[in-house]
């Protein structure tokens, strides 16, 4: 990267490895310019892009999972303002006495101000936090309530 949205890249990149360290112990990140790459100064819209990806396989316990989110952050420097929108992607497969598996995605978006590039790189990092931790919230309780709903006999089983 370089030009006008070269600091906001760097701090964002540095606070999306942190991340990555924290929360993927085998996860990979990049952070990208998606548009705007010739940007030359204040006035300028651009977007970074950030890619995260992690995967476990672990035949010996008869499964594997993946995780992949890609996030678009949209610099509007008119406006002082960062749009984001969230592509999120969960894969599991279990395959022990049977076999079961998961494809879930999930789409996001959320905004905040534009601030120095140290304070919107610990902002886009939370924001990003945030939701994932929401989206498997939301996995754990769609998975917690299969026994009552998708699983449920539709008629009274004889004795």
């Amino acid at each position: 990267m370089k030009g006008y949205h070269f600091p906001q890249g760097c701090a964002l990149d540095g606070e999306i490895l942190r991340y990555v360290g924290e929360a993927y112990p085998k996860g990979v990140c990049s952070v990208c310019c998606g548009n705007g790459k010739d940007a030359e100064g204040p006035g300028s819209d651009f977007e970074l892009v950030v890619v995260i990806s992690a995967a476990r396989h672990s035949p010996q316990n008869f499964c594997n999972g993946s995780w992949r989110s890609v996030w678009s952050i949209e610099f509007k420097d008119e406006v002082q303002m960062l749009e984001l929108k969230g592509k999120l992607q969960v894969g599991a497969h279990y395959f022990e006495e049977g076999n079961v598996q998961l494809d879930a995605k999930h789409e996001c978006k959320d905004s905040t101000i534009f601030q120095s590039s140290e304070d919107s790189a610990i902002t886009i990092g939370n924001i990003i936090r945030q939701h994932k931790a929401e989206y498997l919230a939301s996995l754990e309780a769609s998975y917690s309530n299969l026994p009552d709903t998708t699983f449920k006999v539709p008629f009274k089983i004889p004795d």
